[in-house]
């Protein structure tokens, strides 16, 4: 298992079914973290690393802007409709100053034959990307959720120090949070809920088993 935190000065997260307001989740989503990650030591498939279990603290509650920008919709096989209706100036959530701890733990991941040397677990070629980078064959830079979200920091942490307020997954949680994207529909679309400690605590130590949430890929014939 590893500790990594991340940092990035704004993203937006916009919520499934947002339509003409795009609000947005009031966290990082668990599916765009393992996204981010994905990027970050240049993997394009996204169920190379099912399996892998990911646990979240923030350093405080990200602030909710609300901006006015330019707004695509119509995105898959509509170019018509794109061209003409397509992007136009609406109002966008957007929140500020993320910084949570992520941990990650590739324990349970389903390996495989054929991956080469991207055979390793999540967390090894996290870790190796951060420390590496030189080693790792990617293309563009590394955001958090939409291109425009740029990552301002991701880095190894050894041992957590400081007060960070956890995000622990609970069925009666004020908080839903996808933790699979079906990027083309919504029929394989996963949410999780989760509730988000009232006052932050001193972290020193690995999160315990309830804290953390499965990355599964819930589409027919996965393994997961």
């Amino acid at each position: 298992m590893i500790t990594v935190r991340v940092q990035a000065p704004y993203a937006s997260f916009r919520k499934s079914y947002a339509r003409s307001f795009a609000e947005s989740y009031p966290f990082a989503p668990p599916a765009t973290v393992y996204g981010m990650l994905l990027s970050l030591v240049g993997e394009r498939s996204r169920a190379r690393h099912v399996g892998v279990r990911l646990a979240f603290a923030y350093a405080r509650q990200p602030t909710v802007a609300t901006t006015l920008r330019k707004l695509s919709r119509y995105k898959y096989g509509v170019a018509s409709k794109q061209e003409k209706l397509g992007n136009a100036p609406d109002f966008v959530e957007t929140l500020c100053g993320l910084d949570f701890l992520c941990w990650i733990d590739s324990v349970g991941e389903v390996t495989g034959e054929g991956h080469g040397a991207a055979n390793s677990g999540l967390e090894e070629r996290v870790k190796r990307a951060v420390l590496s980078p030189e080693t790792v064959t990617r293309s563009g830079i590394v955001c958090l959720g939409l291109s425009d979200d740029a990552v301002d920091a991701v880095t190894v942490v050894s041992q957590p120090a400081g007060r960070w307020r956890w995000l622990v997954p609970d069925e009666a949680g004020e908080v839903e949070l996808p933790t699979w994207v079906d990027h083309v529909g919504s029929l394989h679309t996963r949410w999780r809920r989760f509730h988000f400690d009232a006052e932050s605590q001193q972290v020193s130590r690995s999160p315990p088993r309830e804290h953390f949430v499965e990355i599964d890929d819930p589409r027919p014939g996965r393994c997961g």
